[in-house]
């Protein structure tokens, strides 16, 4: 214990820290009460976000815009915890979960050249991860085709995964290949880093708190290839994560073949049906598991601290505080009643219900 402390022990504080700017549940009840999107912008700026919202007196920016300005606390953050890092090894752990923004820029590019697309009108889709990334990403976007930027990349991280998917792409005609082996590169990346860790309590943590998020992935995934892709059971099946700790490769199989929501929650393992057993409608899943997963990221915190995954949690868990807050001001935008508005955001049901001083 003396160790770890001694180890992590400036990256507990450091985290902490930055956890103490989350919205907080004051902040939760005001945003949902705003009554237009102007209104609940307006009180975002009074927030920990209001470094990245830009003027808008005169007109509100366009959502889609705004959304990856308000990432910008999110990607700092990062920088501040990889900083804050002493071992090579824990930096590769936070740095490998960082991949994973690395990898929709990279998504983007690769859609902006397959339609053709110039730079600037893809620009507002990007991540700014400028200050982390150690991608050429200048020398990316002067490629003109797919297999020539895939060239560009280095071998270890997202180019050799990406020139095995190559001919499937080629074969296709779609990218769909090319973005799944980004995601199969993230999770590989990812665990390469947890088991470099070594035996201990610290791989402990981060390898059960990836194996969750897995479980998570891969279940919502099945939905969205199911639901929306409409894709058959056999190749639904291909396109899910190895290594999740709940969820077997059986039991992604059955998934993919149950017939009605009722079937698929009844497939679940116990802890997951109980999260879902008032759930209807196909639409309201990821919202419930969200939250699941929120509560397990929040134990953490309550635990013996001084390990590398807390930071890993934190910054998962300041992940969904953004997803929601775009989710937010997606609604606010849509004019959506505040009971409509609350039904989709996992926030509301992790904490309690704030009850504003008279």
């Amino acid at each position: 214990m003396l160790l770890a402390a001694a180890k992590y022990g400036y990256l507990n504080a450091k985290v902490r820290s930055l956890r103490s700017r989350k919205l907080t549940e004051e902040d939760h009840h005001f945003l949902l009460a705003a009554k237009d999107l102007p209104t609940c912008l307006t009180y975002l700026a009074t927030t920990s976000y209001s470094s990245c919202l830009p003027e808008f007196e005169q007109e509100i920016p366009e959502l889609r815009v705004l959304e990856r300005q308000l990432a910008r606390p999110l990607l700092t953050h990062y920088a501040k915890v990889i900083r804050s890092l002493r071992g090579a090894k824990e930096r590769a752990v936070i740095l490998a979960l960082f991949r994973r923004f690395e990898a929709e820029n990279l998504k983007i590019l690769l859609r902006a050249l397959f339609a053709n697309l110039n730079r600037e009108t893809v620009s507002h889709l990007l991540y700014p991860i400028a200050h982390i990334s150690t991608l050429q990403w200048e020398t990316l976007w002067t490629c003109t085709s797919v297999d020539k930027c895939i060239k560009h990349l280095p071998p270890d991280i997202f180019g050799r995964p990406l020139q095995n998917a190559l001919p499937q792409f080629e074969a296709q005609g779609r990218l769909f290949p090319l973005e799944m082996a980004l995601d199969f590169s993230c999770f590989h990346l990812l665990w390469q880093a947890i088991y470099a860790l070594g035996k201990g309590f610290n791989r402990t943590v981060t390898k059960n708190l990836l194996a969750l998020y897995i479980d998570i992935f891969n279940i919502l995934w099945v939905i969205r290839l199911k639901i929306e892709y409409q894709l058959p059971p056999e190749e639904i099946v291909n396109y899910t994560i190895p290594e999740g700790n709940m969820i077997s490769l059986a039991c992604l199989n059955r998934l993919a073949r149950a017939q009605d929501i009722t079937e698929f929650i009844h497939l679940l393992p116990h802890s997951f049906r109980k999260e879902l057993s008032v759930i209807n409608d196909w639409g309201n899943i990821d919202r419930c598991f969200e939250v699941y997963f929120l509560q397990s990221l929040s134990r953490i915190f309550s635990g013996q601290p001084f390990h590398i995954g807390i930071a890993m949690a934190y910054l998962l868990e300041k992940e969904i505080e953004l997803s929601n807050l775009i989710t937010l001001l997606q609604a606010k935008a849509h004019n959506f009643t505040i009971e409509k508005s609350r039904a989709r955001l996992s926030w509301q049901l992790t904490e309690n219900t704030y009850v504003p001083t008279s």
